[in-house]
């Protein structure tokens, strides 16, 4: 309930209205969580707990590398769907566009539905993902509340949600029509250390709740809403208010229209303690849940063996449906066919690529297609400079692709539609890009480097690696550049060491040659 007054009020509504019975349902309370509800009603309850499991759902569990396996797994999944729809879970809007793009891309038919969207917009993507129209949406939280939709034959989560309860919940959402259905879930340790990392994020500071105490003071008994909001403006103002109203610091009556009745009795003695208790226990709860939901991505246990007990139910093992218990033979990461040999020269093999492309592409594009990127667009995945510089890493094919366009080899235009997109200047010279194995360096050469490198970083009196790090030492002598353009490939030489160094470099590698 997270300390919102108006489930913390409603135990004074039911004073009001002669102790009724009451009858209580939620789909994901703990045990804790449970006895905090009948506390803060101030009622005994008798429970009527029913099971958690859902034997139709198959929980899975994917510990994946990067996003290039996340959208690997993702459309292979989508690709073995038969009939129904899918869910697909992401933390950002952002991810939610990005990722439909890519889905869209390959062939599905995907929707993006978050927050931002306007509300004529968002009922029509719910009606289409109602009626069928769209194959999957790709949506934060928020999507799913509410629709009932009982052929969901999938839904995944491609970051870790933030609790092992809202996991239940989104979960949920697949086979409500009692089908057999597959929830699938992307985690990373680098997702857990974010989740871990901003996990008390949402918990109020000190100061926001002086804040909000001194504002209700000076307002009197009637406060309005929008004026407690731009108090705090990154936080839910109803949750800093129930947290002052269990320190005893304000008392909640009955509204009056929009305005919120808050009277300002003096403050306990320990109001100091009782804040400082309340934010120290909202923090811990806070990386519990964060830890229960790594923990259950992490542990080689019975995945809904785990969601019960987490729920205080126990069920037999195994269950034959999650990949703990009966795991999948292979999952798709993407390509498995080596990378082909990368070009003696890379840039000279850029250039001929992007010219021979049917349809021009963006510089975030031609670097996916090059590398061959599921995430890069149909158009680029069918020309023949697709998995072009496998074998080059991302950062490799972003410094090449910056080059050429530095040289003016490769020119960035907009298309009359608004698109930003490179195409080759034929005027322009190419500058060469070479690329050797380790096994090239030219050991006396590199010596030589060394040599320079001392005396420089003992001139300019820093450390020898600042001059120039062993790698890119040792690239020099093997690739041995002959202009400043050559120059400029080498990873490790930006503008600044090109200007500093650069003249000296060429100097020294020149007489060597």
């Amino acid at each position: 309930h997270d300390f919102r007054p108006d489930y913390l009020f409603i135990r004074h509504a039911l004073a009001q209205l002669g102790e009724p019975t009451v009858l209580g349902m939620t789909a994901t309370a703990t045990p804790v969580m449970a006895r905090e509800i009948g506390d803060a009603l101030g009622r005994r309850f008798e429970v009527v707990h029913t099971s958690v499991a859902r034997p139709n759902l198959r929980y899975d569990v994917a510990q994946v590398a990067n996003s290039e396996e996340r959208v690997a797994i993702l459309v292979d999944r989508l690709h073995a769907l038969r009939g129904g729809s899918a869910i697909v879970y992401a933390r950002s809007r952002r991810s939610t566009e990005e990722l439909a793009r890519v889905l869209r891309s390959h062939g599905f038919r995907v929707d993006h539905y978050h927050a931002g969207l306007d509300a004529e917009e968002r009922t029509r993507i719910q009606d289409d993902f109602i009626i069928g129209r769209t194959q999957a949406v790709v949506a934060t939280t928020a999507f799913g509340m509410g629709i009932d939709k009982p052929d969901v034959r999938l839904v995944c989560l491609v970051n870790y949600p933030s609790s092992l309860e809202e996991y239940v919940q989104m979960v949920g959402r697949a086979g409500r029509d009692g089908k057999p259905s597959e929830t699938l879930l992307l985690a990373s340790p680098r997702d857990a250390s974010a989740l871990r990392r901003f996990a008390t994020s949402d918990v109020p500071e000190a100061a926001e709740l002086r804040a909000v105490y001194r504002a209700c003071r000076e307002a009197g008994s009637l406060v309005d809403p929008g004026e407690l909001a731009a108090v705090v403006p990154e936080r839910d103002f109803r949750v800093v208010v129930g947290m002052l109203e269990q320190a005893g610091l304000l008392r909640r009556g009955f509204d009056e229209g929009r305005r919120l009745r808050i009277d300002v009795p003096p403050p306990p003695e320990d109001s100091g303690e009782r804040v400082v208790g309340l934010l120290e226990r909202a923090g811990l709860v806070a990386e519990a849940r964060a830890e229960h939901i790594v923990a259950f991505a992490e542990t080689r246990l019975c995945r809904h063996e785990q969601v019960a007990a987490h729920f205080g139910e126990e069920l037999p093992g195994p269950c034959g449906m999650c990949d703990v218990c009966a795991p999948v033979t292979q999952i798709s990461r993407g390509s498995s066919d080596p990378p082909p040999p990368l070009p003696e020269d890379p840039g000279e093999a850029i250039v001929e690529a992007v010219a021979s492309l049917r349809w021009r592409l963006g510089r975030q594009s031609l670097i996916a297609t090059l590398r061959g990127s599921l995430k890069a667009p149909q158009s680029g995945r069918r020309s023949l400079a697709y998995r072009l510089l496998a074998g080059a890493s991302d950062a490799d094919v972003r410094r090449w692709v910056q080059l050429l366009e530095l040289s003016g080899a490769l020119v960035e235009t907009t298309t009359p539609e608004g698109y930003r997109v490179l195409q080759v200047d034929p005027a322009a010279p190419v500058p060469r890009i070479a690329t050797a194995p380790a096994d090239d360096v030219d050991d006396a050469l590199a010596a030589r480097l060394r040599g320079w490198r001392l005396q420089r970083s003992q001139e300019d009196a820093v450390p020898a690696y600042i001059v120039l790090h062993d790698a890119t030492l040792r690239e020099l002598a093997a690739v041995r550049p002959r202009t400043m353009s050559e120059l400029a490939s080498i990873k490790g030489l930006g503008p600044t060491k090109l200007e500093r160094y650069g003249d000296d470099l060429l100097a020294l590698l020149g007489s060597a040659s």
